[in-house]
Parts: structure tokens; C-alpha cells; sequence
């Protein structure tokens, strides 16, 4: 036991614990499925796939929460807060800030599209399924990266170490990504960190959210290019990707690129300029801004 109850080595035990218990109780209820799809190719089963872990951790943190005594939403995405402003401010931040890399990419030699690869119908179909999908992806990696595992760490190490801490892991989590590279991976490690400041900054992971669902849509679907790694079913146009991997960012798609890189830390400018002040509200300071140090 510690100042806040529950040291947060045990904690974080408990939660991943009692995430893992239900979902070996699913998967054994469900039965073995030697030919189901995996990963991020196909847009029904990343959607049966991301959503349902995301009600899976986040069931287990509502037991978390319970234990603790503080409310849910304390985690990073509370549900008062979900699809208002900071999420579309988010959506719209991380559209436009891919499409600014696709056009340097583009003067650059490196990306051209040759035509629609879908038409009528599909064109819709795909695109509402690929944003399904997408926003399962920004709920669950957000959640499972950073939310409780962050919040929790936080209180422990201080809000800078727990960030690094769950960089690193949503960094090696990709890790085995087909495809991915290491400029793909240090801009993977990139997006963590600023998915963290973002809480800092904004209080809440929900813009963090809405920039991660729409950066992979637009990557997947619209720009119709590898995310990490991953090439999608059912993408927009038919595309060539030239030029050396460093610059195009080869398998890994745009993400492993320098020009990517180098608009990563354009991101920390424009948040730190939008969002001045530290919103972050730490488990020893509930309900209160806590302006602390981030190491």
C-alpha cells in the first residue's frame, strides 16, 4: 500500500490480469477459428477485433475503478466528453496533417495515384466500414496504450517516466507489424509520446483519439498507402509509392518516411501553442490541475 492505496505495480497486475482472464473466457466460448483473419488488411475483422478489445479493457478498468474509488472517466476518456470538440478538433488535426505529408511526399517524387481502385457503391461502403474500423483502432490503442496504464504508471513514476514507459511498449507492440520498419517504429515511439502530451495538455486522450482514427482512415483508405505495414482491402485509388525506402517510407508506408519525422515534431508545436497550459488531473490531485513536473 502506498499514499494512494494500491501501489501501482499491483494495480496495473490486477487490471491486466482480470483483461486477459476475459478474454481467454471469450476466446474459449467462441471456439478456435484456424482460418480467421488477422490484422489490419480487412475491415470486418478489425472491427470485430479492435472494438472487442476495447470493451475488454475498458470493462476491466471500470473494475479498476471501482476498486479505487474514483470515477471511469478519470482514465482518459470520459464518456461525457466523447465526439465534442477536442475529438473533431483531433479528426480534423490529423486528416490535414497527413494530407500535408501525402503532398510533400508527392513534390517529392515519392507518391502518385493512378486512378479510383473502387467505384460506386464500393467507393461508400468502404469508406463507412474503414471508419468503423478506424475508430476502434483509436479506442482501443489509446486506451490500452496509453488510459489506465498511463494514468496508473503516472501516479507511481511521475507523468514523464510513465510516458516513456508506455511509449515504449505501444513501440514494441508494432514491433512485429509486417512490413514496418525502423524509421516506421521511431515515428510509432513519436506518436506515443505526443499522444501523452496531448493528455497532458488537453486533460483528456479524446483529441489524441480523434487524430490516431482518422490519420489511419486517411492513410488506409483514403490515401490508399501501407500503415504500418499493414496494406489495406478495399482502398480508394490505385497508387505507386518511388523513391528510396527513407523517403517514401517503403513497407511501412508514409509513417516510415523523414518527412513524416520531421512533421512529428511539428505536432508537439502546435499542441504545446493550442493547449498552454497542463490539464492533467493525477491520482493525488483529483479534481484538481495538477501543474507538475513531466519527468
Amino acid at each position: 500500500m502506498g499514499s494512494n492505496g494500491i501501489r501501482a505495480g499491483w494495480r496495473i497486475l490486477i487490471y491486466f490480469a482480470i483483461a486477459f482472464a476475459i478474454g481467454f473466457i471469450l476466446h474459449k466460448l467462441r471456439g478456435h477459428h484456424p482460418h480467421q483473419d488477422t490484422g489490419l488488411e480487412k475491415p470486418l475483422p478489425t472491427i470485430w477485433q479492435e472494438w472487442r478489445a476495447f470493451v475488454i479493457f475498458a470493462f476491466s478498468a471500470w473494475v479498476m475503478s471501482r476498486i479505487e474509488k474514483q470515477p471511469w472517466g478519470n482514465y482518459g476518456m470520459a464518456w461525457r466528453n466523447a465526439f465534442r470538440s477536442h475529438f473533431w478538433i483531433g479528426a480534423l488535426l490529423g486528416f490535414g496533417a497527413l494530407s500535408c505529408v501525402m503532398l510533400s511526399l508527392h513534390l517529392a517524387g515519392c507518391y502518385y495515384i493512378d486512378g479510383l481502385a473502387l467505384t460506386g457503391t464500393e467507393i461508400w461502403k468502404y469508406a463507412v466500414l474503414w471508419l468503423i474500423a478506424f475508430l476502434g483502432v483509436g479506442f482501443f490503442e489509446e486506451f490500452v496504450s496509453r488510459g489506465y496504464l498511463q494514468y496508473t504508471l503516472a501516479s507511481g513514476t511521475g507523468f514523464g517516466w510513465a510516458s516513456l514507459i508506455t511509449a515504449s511498449l505501444f513501440t514494441l507492440g508494432h514491433y512485429s507489424n509486417s512490413g514496418e520498419t525502423v524509421l516506421g517504429l521511431i515515428d510509432v515511439f513519436l506518436f506515443g509520446l505526443l499522444a501523452c502530451f496531448i493528455w497532458w495538455r488537453t486533460g483528456s486522450l479524446w483529441l489524441a483519439v480523434g487524430f490516431h482514427a482518422f490519420w489511419d482512415w486517411g492513410l488506409s483508405f483514403f490515401y490508399s498507402v501501407p500503415d504500418s505495414g499493414y496494406p489495406a482491402f478495399g482502398h480508394l485509388f490505385n497508387i505507386r509509392l518511388a523513391g528510396p525506402a527513407w523517403l517514401s517510407g517503403g513497407s511501412a508506408g508514409p509513417e516510415g518516411s523523414v518527412i513524416n519525422l520531421a512533421f512529428d515534431l511539428l505536432y508537439f508545436v502546435i499542441i504545446a501553442l493550442a493547449f498552454p497550459s497542463p490539464r492533467f488531473q493525477g491520482m493525488s490531485k483529483r479534481g484538481t490541475v495538477v501543474p507538475t513536473e513531466l519527468a
